[in-house]
């Protein structure tokens, strides 16, 4: 009864969990070793059953095994997904896991008839107690109770300052903890440096290969500059005995100097006030704004007595007009009346304005009146 209903052995028995039903679509994957895989194991995406093995083949070509899966139609996975074949635990079930590739873009869709890349090989159960019992009867274990024993020995005393060692690793560690932003600030800025040195790495080649000449110069020149910084070093001590010598002078002129420096900080603004006026002295500052043919009122002194007396003293008028000419001769005689030398400062008039009653009041107020 059971040849009548198609029975193919156990193997064709459906297995609980990783059948995939509804509509589904074929991929394929190649492995060096299923070591137990069978048909009917699950095919997960992040642990999530998608699909099942519905097949296991030797290429003869590759010599590999070549797994067939079906996965659900709903199912979206990238073209350049891989296979990897785990297992739930270590002597858990086989199944094939599908995830999209690690550092890499995914590309596409995966579609039916498409093959998978697959990843490294899951190591066998024989494999892993194999290596384990290398480790416990190969000499690891050994090498490591004789350095367990050396490390006894060594602390044998000195259990305090272990300790305190312990402590004081601890309170390091606990502040490298504490200062954890700021060394990941110092780890970005020294990052964000050495981007800038890389961006100028041709310019700091250049100045190194320029270095090269430089330092050939300098080395070329070592004898002057020892003699330069001898003679610098002389002139160091020599200014030094001057200034210990004169030091008491110094401070005794810089104690003199104190009131003067006092009394212009006391001028204040004052000062460069009375500097500007000094420069157009004896007019105003703003003397020069004076356009010609303007009235300017300006009052002045001219003493003049005591210069033309030096000059025409003991001339007659004739003579005096002979040499200078009748107005300068009639000024002359205005001014020495007779040979009597005025007094200084006796003629005053303001410029501009209308002369006194004397005639050189007139004369000088002519010269100086609007022109």
């Amino acid at each position: 009864m059971l040849a009548g209903c198609g029975f193919h052995g156990a193997s064709s028995l459906p297995l609980p969990g990783g059948a995939a039903t509804g509509k589904t679509y074929t991929v394929t994957a190649e492995f060096k070793d299923v070591q137990d895989l069978t048909p009917q194991a699950a095919v997960r995406v992040n642990d999530v059953a998608v699909g099942d093995v519905s097949d296991i083949t030797l290429d003869p070509k590759t010599l590999e095994a070549k797994v067939t899966m079906r996965l659900k139609e709903s199912v979206n996975l990238p073209r350049n997904a891989v296979a990897t074949l785990e297992q739930t635990t270590l002597l858990g079930e086989k199944f094939v896991a599908i995830s999209p590739p690690p550092n890499v873009a995914p590309v596409g869709h995966l579609a039916n008839g498409d093959a998978l890349d697959s990843a490294s090989e899951l190591p066998s159960v024989e494999q892993v107690f194999g290596l384990l019992s290398q480790v416990l009867n190969g000499g690891d274990l050994g090498d490591l109770q004789t350095i367990s024993v050396e490390i006894s020995k060594a602390l044998a005393g000195r259990e305090n300052d272990v300790r305190g060692a312990l402590a004081q690793l601890t309170t390091f560690v606990s502040g490298l903890a504490d200062q954890k932003q700021e060394i990941v600030r110092a780890i970005d800025g020294l990052d964000r440096f050495s981007a800038a040195l890389a961006d100028q790495d041709t310019t700091i080649a250049t100045a190194l290969d320029q270095l090269g000449p430089g330092l050939k110069v300098l080395a070329d020149e070592r004898a002057q500059f020892t003699s330069l910084l001898t003679h610098l070093s002389r002139f160091g001590r020599i200014a030094g005995r001057v200034i210990r010598a004169s030091s008491s002078q110094t401070i005794s002129e810089l104690t003199d100097l104190q009131p003067i420096l006092h009394h212009l900080a006391a001028a204040g603004a004052n000062l460069p006030k009375a500097l500007e006026i000094l420069i157009t002295y004896p007019f105003p500052r703003d003397f020069s704004i004076a356009a010609p043919g303007d009235y300017v009122n300006l009052d002045f002194r001219v003493d003049l007595g005591p210069v033309l007396c030096s000059l025409f003293a003991g001339q007659t008028p004739a003579q005096l007009e002979a040499t200078l000419g009748p107005v300068e001769a009639a000024l002359v005689q205005l001014l020495s009346d007779g040979n009597q030398c005025p007094a200084a400062g006796s003629v005053q008039t303001p410029l501009g304005g209308n002369a006194g009653s004397s005639s050189l009041a007139r004369l000088i107020g002519g010269i100086g009146g609007p022109q």
